[in-house]
């Protein structure tokens, strides 16, 4: 052996040296394993992984592989939530590696992305703005999860608070760690080979605007809140948004480290059953009900943990409504690291807390949203992470949260038909749209409208039907009364073309085999490019446009839209 070589090896094993050493003051040890107490049988809980990316999209594992790492955390279920329009028919449940496999999707909107949990297929992609998708997600059956709202990248955030969600992400592991990579690149690499899910724990911080923003929505409506993993096995050094599209790219972190980090905890009614099916369905419900809370695996595990409240013989667990009948107290004990400290927390604000693994405190009989927050020994970042954080418990809230629901609009009391007989297509190259006209229809015309789109590779294909108009400043509002040969969405768009090159605002509107009225008020039409305003200027409207487009429609499709009514109205 040369000296020049004794002399690398000895440098590796100075720097191995060096390495181990550093290891306890770069990392805080983890707690001692908390065991999970025998509480009776009346709480079942499992223990989940929650927004996973697989190859299917930008992560760089199989479901199979997602899986073993999944098994090899100790991790019951895992829910992957590949990019997509919601279209693709999912893999149904299935137990692979002892784990039980369930599949999302997450959608790209003018919001920011949201995650369509356990919604059926959609027969046509879900694209456009937040409020739009998160109404198709509800159709489908499933709920509607603002991902990663606190991303360091404006790209990345979510921005649609006005949009009723049914869910947030109150911790995204991309977004904590991957920024605080960069930052720290060589204090993380070091550690991370030896202690994987330790690292990315010191990499997380309390996202403080985000729980904010999450106890503010909580004072309107059930908000429920998740820690997603948003693990994709891929670090690459371009920053981008998702999906990442990096061409070189390190398999860090790993999967099993991301699921190590830290855990979902949902809280069952009945022990899994071995079939998926049914298994995923008590999962999925129980998620959106609320019965879920986060453990940071990192600092401690297992640990266990149960919150409920009482009041004039009623019982509440995390997700409920409380009705007050009397005099209202909480209960919340746990099975924690010792010296961890459990928070009660009223509107956001500290109410209580205490160092005792048992706590049960009388409150004020008034409405008010509870959750509870555990904090232990060693919690990383600045300010640290809690150890676990619950779901709430909305205390005499019920009547609250039906106030703060937006009014619906006063009815129509004046109405003026549009002229259907003057109107225009409007079409991109190579597509259709013919208008034809029906019987008449309570003084109206009733018409039939049939498109095609082009298909293929072109960009920007649309059809669309334009009825002119003299101004639209006396009314409020457009109705139709309609239905369409399937599933669909489509635009009711406002036109002054004396604007600009003919600036636009639009809302989508949903349409099936079915006939619906719908009112599409102006106030929620929202800029299509650029416009001088953001709410279409009335007085200035010459015209009214129905448009299919490849947002909600596939290229190449046809089909027709029949109606019966097509008002402008006002209250």
């Amino acid at each position: 052996m040369t000296r020049p070589i004794r002399l690398a090896l000895l440098a590796l094993l100075l720097v191995a040296a060096a390495v181990a050493a550093a290891i306890p003051s770069l990392l805080p040890a983890p707690a001692a394993a908390t065991p999970a107490p025998h509480w009776g049988a009346d709480v079942l809980t499992v223990r989940g992984s929650y927004h996973v990316h697989s190859v299917v999209s930008d992560g760089t594992g199989t479901i199979d592989e997602i899986a073993s790492a999944a098994a090899g955390a100790g991790v019951q279920f895992v829910i992957i939530t590949d990019h997509g329009d919601g279209t693709r028919v999912p893999e149904p449940p299935r137990y692979r590696s002892g784990v039980l496999c369930i599949e999302a999707v997450e959608v790209n909107t003018g919001g920011g992305h949201l995650v369509v949990l356990g919604a059926r297929p959609s027969a046509y992609p879900l694209a456009g703005t937040a409020s739009a998708v998160l109404e198709d997600a509800q159709r489908l059956g499933g709920m509607g999860i603002a991902a990663h709202p606190g991303s360091p990248r404006a790209s990345l955030q979510w921005t649609d608070w006005t949009t009723p969600v049914d869910g947030l992400e109150w911790l995204n592991a991309d977004s904590e760690w991957r920024d605080e990579f960069l930052a720290s690149l060589g204090r993380l690499l070091l550690t991370y080979a030896l202690r994987p899910a330790e690292t990315l724990t010191a990499a997380l911080d309390r996202p403080v605007s985000v729980l904010q923003r999450w106890d503010e929505l909580t004072g309107r409506r059930q908000v429920v809140a998740l820690a997603g993993q948003d693990a994709h096995a891929r670090f690459g050094f371009r920053p981008q948004t998702e999906p990442y599209e990096e061409g070189w790219h390190i398999p860090v972190p790993s999967y099993q480290a991301s699921f190590d980090a830290f855990s979902l905890r949902v809280q069952l009614d009945a022990p899994l059953s071995g079939d998926p099916a049914r298994d995923a369905a008590q999962i999925l419900s129980r998620i959106q009900w609320g019965r879920v809370y986060t453990v940071i695996d990192g600092l401690a595990s297992p640990g266990a943990f149960e919150f409920t409240a009482t009041s004039g013989g009623r019982s509440a667990r995390m997700g409920d409504y409380l009705d007050i009948g009397g005099d209202v107290s909480l209960h919340a004990r746990m099975a924690a690291p010792s010296g961890s400290r459990m928070v009660i927390l009223r509107n956001g604000a500290v109410l209580f807390d205490t160092r005792d693994r048992e706590m049960h405190v009388g409150v004020a009989a008034a409405p008010a949203v509870y959750r509870v927050e555990i904090e232990a020994p060693g919690s990383t970042g600045q300010p640290p992470i809690p150890w676990l954080v619950s779901n709430p418990i909305y205390v005499g809230m019920r009547a609250a949260h039906e106030a703060a629901r937006e009014p619906p609009a006063r009815p129509a009391t004046r109405r003026s038909p549009i002229a259907t007989g003057s109107w225009v297509a409007e079409v991109s190259p190579g597509s259709t749209s013919a208008l034809a006209l029906q019987r008449p229809v309570d003084g109206g015309e009733a018409i039939a409208w049939d498109y095609h789109l082009a298909g293929g590779a072109l960009a920007s294909q649309y059809a669309a039907v334009r009825f002119p108009v003299d101004g639209v400043a006396a009314h409020d509002r457009l109705q139709l009364h309609g239905r369409a040969t399937q599933p669909m969405r489509a635009w009711i768009q406002l036109r002054a073309s004396t604007l600009g090159s003919g600036e636009r605002w639009g809302r989508t509107v949903y349409l099936d085999e079915q006939y619906r009225s719908v009112d599409v008020r102006f106030s929620e039409m929202q800029p299509l490019g650029l416009t001088s305003t953001p709410t279409p200027p009335l007085d200035k409207v010459d015209a009214v446009l129905i448009v299919v487009d490849t947002v909600n429609t596939k290229p190449g499709s046809r089909g027709a839209l029949h109606l019966t009514e097509l008002w402008l109205a006002a209250p």
